[in-house]
């Protein structure tokens, strides 16, 4: 069993029972571990045990430190007092176990298990709390509200402090604590309380969160053909929308952050373009570029690859999607979970497989109740329920689930299968549109390529859906004749898709725009001739020597150049001409040599 199956198929009581074992010091008993949940910890313990994750040590079983990476700071406290130990001398070690009254002779190895198993028995450790200076235990209990850690300048080391009677030096109120081993100085000014003495500052009564209920969800029980039929409308409305994102993308790329990806600003905007949620189009990014659709580098641009998978079927650029989906190397949660280990690329794919697993033959219409169910039965495969939900969410966006059940491409993308042949027959991409009087195109399904160019160049989406929708005006056809189509061509392109012929409405609008269409032209001009001798300007026009400069007659007395001024000045004086420059405002300028000065 891998160390990942080891700690993602623990659930929320299996982990909880875990956790309060191991701020106990990682060496317990059953009934100690059952008073701190306040419950009967035994059936979880065993079930840890039957993972690999706790052994039997005598009377006491221990839990294995692979724990400990999921658990850097259990309930809230430090190392236990064993660990912290190791750090004294072995007089120091001596001046400790006299005063817990062990024995003081013998190996540091010996002295130091002495120490630990003291401080593994509760009951030493609530004695000693009991008996502390009233001083010292204030100073404790506000370490434990700090994360255990306190900060202690000066002070000498434990056996050179107690040669001392306390009426000849300054005492501390933590000096009691460190001579009863309670607290270990850890750098030369800061010093860790024992956690197993955190525990027990707060009280006998204190009691861990435990959850040993599974929490309600409303099961139903799937109907296959349900569950087929929407997911596949779910798969059809994704490769449909996943095409329009690149397509945009492919006119006006998308702009990237100098952190990396796409920022919040530009997520808004595609959004609200393509009538989806943020998180909809974060997830289109994501799987685009994992998929090699589309590169995020300074801008989102589609690739020669995106070409090759529109040509493509439905179900075969379903299952492009899907497979490129269990490859994502991040969870959809801000959050981090109570617990959660370093997530890495092999651990996210595990908890996309692990949502549909947990799933199993269950299905339900309550995301939110389902995802608390989940997170319970496997706390660590998703970190938190949000991330959970998050990818019950992305699932079914990308018709991995239908109705609340795992449809057939989520089962083959499970078991390493066909993901294609399970999704099924999703139709054929759609090569014609409803051009209606109310100057809108109606497509029934996905577009093919050429359609979805065409009226992407002619009109604007209203609405997506099983449908889309786009809608004609004249900004929009105006930007298609800019783009280089003309009346007859737009209008014979049209006629050719549309079911039923163009709609008269649309005829005229094609009409009025095109006869209005460049009747002002706009060229660009860098610098202007201006001459009463009209003759002269018309020899300067002709002259082949002033090719460069692009001359043309705009009227009798002007010719633009396409140069800048100071270009066309010298031109114009290498030649054998005589210019004279002017400003804006049409005033001579005086050109004086420059003097030059050290």
């Amino acid at each position: 069993m891998s160390p990942y199956d080891q700690l993602a198929g623990l659930d929320l009581p299996t982990l909880q029972v875990l956790e309060a074992a191991l701020a106990l010091g990682g060496v317990v008993t059953e009934a100690e571990v059952s008073a701190l949940v306040g419950a009967d910890a035994m059936p979880y313990l065993q079930r840890a045990a039957d993972a690999g994750l706790v052994a039997r040590l005598r009377s006491r079983l221990a839990v294995n430190d692979i724990m400990r990476e999921v658990f850097a700071r259990p309930l809230g406290v430090g190392p236990s007092a064993g660990q912290l130990a190791a750090v004294l001398n072995i007089d120091d070690l001596k001046v400790v176990s006299s005063n817990l009254g062990l024995p003081t002779k013998g190996r540091k190895a010996d002295l130091l298990e002495a120490v630990a198993q003291f401080f593994l028995d509760t009951d030493n450790v609530h004695g000693l709390v009991k008996r502390m200076p009233t001083a010292t235990r204030a100073v404790l209990e506000e370490a434990d509200r700090d994360g255990g850690r306190i900060r202690h300048y000066g002070g000498s080391g434990i056996a050179h402090r107690s040669r001392y009677p306390s009426h000849y030096r300054q005492v501390h109120p933590l000096d009691w604590a460190e001579e009863h081993g309670l607290v270990y100085r850890v750098t030369w000014e800061d010093y860790q309380l024992a956690g197993q003495v955190a525990l027990a500052l707060r009280g006998a009564d204190y009691r861990v969160p435990f959850q040993p209920q599974e929490p309600p969800v409303a099961w139903q029980t799937p109907d296959p053909a349900t569950v087929r039929r929407d997911a596949q409308a779910q798969g059809i409305a994704v490769v449909g929308l996943l095409s329009a994102l690149l397509d945009g993308a492919g006119r006006e790329p998308l702009a990237t952050v100098k952190a990396g990806g796409v920022g919040v600003r530009e997520l808004n905007r595609t959004a609200r373009t393509l009538g989806v949620t943020v998180s909809a189009v974060r997830l289109l990014l994501a799987v685009a570029e994992e998929a090699g659709l589309a590169e995020l580098d300074e801008r989102v641009i589609p690739t020669a690859a995106y070409d090759r998978w529109l040509k493509l079927g439905l179900d075969r650029r379903l299952a492009v999607m899907l497979k490129a989906w269990r490859e994502l190397d991040y969870l959809p949660s801000s959050q981090t979970g109570p617990w959660a280990p370093n997530y890495d690329e092999a651990w996210s794919a595990h908890a996309r497989m692990a949502a549909l697993r947990t799933l199993g033959n269950r299905a339900t219409t309550n995301i939110e109740q389902a995802a608390h169910w989940m997170w319970w039965r496997q706390p660590l495969a998703f970190g938190d329920p949000t991330a959970a939900r998050g990818l019950l969410e992305e699932a079914t966006t990308l018709g991995a689930l239908g109705a609340g059940a795992i449809s057939p491409a989520g089962q083959a993308l499970l078991a390493g299968k066909d993901i294609a042949k399970a999704i099924g027959d999703l139709g054929e991409v759609v090569r014609t549109a409803r051009l209606q009087a109310d100057l809108t195109a109606v497509v029934t399904g996905t577009p093919s390529p050429e359609l979805a160019e065409l009226l992407g160049a002619t009109a604007v989406v209203e609405s997506r859906g099983t449908a889309t929708t786009w809608r004609f005006s004249p900004a929009a056809v105006r930007a298609a004749y800019d783009a280089g189509w003309t009346e007859h061509r737009l209008t014979n392109a049209l006629t050719k898709i549309a079911e039923g012929g163009l709609p008269q409405p649309l005829v005229y609008l094609l009409a009025d725009v095109a006869r209005q269409h460049g009747s002002v032209r706009v060229a660009p001009v860098a610098s202007t001739l201006v001459s009463d001798d009209t003759a002269l300007l018309a020899q300067i026009c002709a002259d082949k020597r002033l090719d460069k400069l692009n001359l043309r007659l705009l009227a009798p007395t002007v010719l633009a150049s396409q140069a800048t001024t100071a270009d066309t000045m010298a031109a114009l004086r290498k030649v054998g001409y005589a210019p004279r420059q002017q400003d804006a405002d049409g005033r001579d300028v005086i050109e004086r040599a420059r003097r030059y000065r050290a």
